[in-house]
């Protein structure tokens, strides 16, 4: 994550430690910063398809608090996927899950403000 500070770098899995914590995730994802989409479509992604789970999110020109909502965007679809609630991919506009997932990272956002 050469891209990232090393400050930056520190509050991201801060971060995602925080966020991990209060969903209550049983077992992490391995999580990738990316310096570029890649492979991604979107900004971000997350593959539950495959038994090592992976959280994808592309931090290249971006905010870092940006990159954190991605990530707690991402995180809460794997506690859905740990509760049995992810069966299928969910659109990307749209819906109870998706919907879950876009209001948890912005209230994470605001709690982890508060917190740091």
């Amino acid at each position: 994550m050469s891209f990232l500070t090393d400050k930056g770098k520190e509050q991201l899995k801060d971060f995602a430690l925080f966020v991990i914590k209060e969903l209550g995730i049983e077992k992490s994802p391995t999580i990738a910063i990316q310096n570029g989409r890649k492979k991604l479509i979107t900004t971000a992604n997350y593959d539950y398809t495959k038994e090592n789970k992976i959280i994808k999110v592309n931090a290249h020109k971006r905010a870092l608090v940006d990159v954190m909502r991605s990530l707690a965007h991402e995180l809460t679809h794997h506690k859905q996927f740990e509760q049995g609630r992810l069966k299928v991919q969910p659109p990307d506009i749209g819906g109870e899950i998706e919907d879950e997932a876009n209001a948890k990272a912005g209230q994470f956002i605001k709690m982890y403000a508060k917190k740091d």
